[in-house]
């Protein structure tokens, strides 16, 4: 995996780090592999719950246009490159387990892509976001043109990819592009409270949960409707609606194991 990212876990939930805190953590070949392998190694069971962040002052700032640059010396951009971030960012949606961002400081380009392919995103007040690629002579890629028109429609889609701008996070969080702004010293102790929240709860129904929301806008109703039932199928001979069923007699709280 390299040094680029960072791997941690703690109980149920897994930590992936973004570590080139000195670039503001762009994705260079290196990271974008190491965020593929991390985000395989939360299928591992035992993983509950996912919290993605960066290291130091910032998530992640986009690409890394040092690297673009020496790629172009060379007359060849590889396709390596995008396709790498690209299975990541389909691993992550796959990925039957929640999944939450934690922002703080730049959050540009490919960076926002990451960040809107997470389940959840909590960014404190000081994050900036922006999808830079107009601004670079780039088109955009990281999932961000097929997630950003279901949050905010195709106009305001195309505006901020036509015209990028640096927005704050209140801007961001009424977008509907993140769930919540935070003060920027309650950021990380917000995050880990809710990725421990997440890795405590019934794990099989919120992937089926993940899986079902992830679906919805290219099924049918009779289509979604079928998969539900499956699903249903699935999670209520789980061990977790079982205990759910008995706590909820007994008027007690539930303990899940993700089983």
């Amino acid at each position: 995996m390299g040094d680029a990212v960072l791997v941690q876990k703690s109980g149920g939930v897994m930590d992936i780090i973004l570590n080139r805190p000195e670039q503001l953590n762009a994705m260079n070949q290196e990271l974008m592999i190491g965020l593929n392998d991390a985000i395989a190694r939360a299928e591992e069971p035992g993983v509950r719950a996912v919290l993605i962040r960066g290291q130091g002052k910032g998530f992640c700032a986009g690409g890394d246009l040092k690297q673009f640059a020496e790629f172009l010396q060379k007359d060849v951009v590889p396709r390596t490159l995008p396709d790498t971030l690209h299975q990541a960012i389909q691993r992550l949606r796959e990925l039957p387990r929640p999944v939450v961002a934690q922002i703080n400081g730049p959050c540009a380009g490919a960076g926002f892509s990451l960040a809107m392919a997470c389940d959840l995103a909590i960014a404190g007040e000081s994050a900036r976001f922006n999808l830079a690629y107009a601004g670079i002579g780039l088109s955009p890629d990281g999932s961000s043109t097929y997630h950003l028109p279901r949050h905010v429609g195709l106009k305001k889609a195309m505006e901020m990819f036509f015209l990028p701008e640096k927005m704050t996070a209140a801007e961001v969080l009424e977008l509907g592009l993140i769930n919540r702004v935070v003060p920027d010293d309650q950021l990380e102790k917000t995050c880990r409270d809710l990725v421990l929240k997440l890795s405590q709860g019934p794990t099989r129904a919120l992937g089926c949960a993940k899986v079902l929301v992830n679906r919805s806008a290219q099924y049918t109703l009779e289509e979604q409707l079928r998969l539900e039932s499956d699903y249903v199928c699935e999670t209520v001979i789980s061990r977790d609606f079982k205990t759910g069923v008995e706590s909820f007699l007994r008027k007690e709280k539930p303990v899940f194991t993700g089983e």
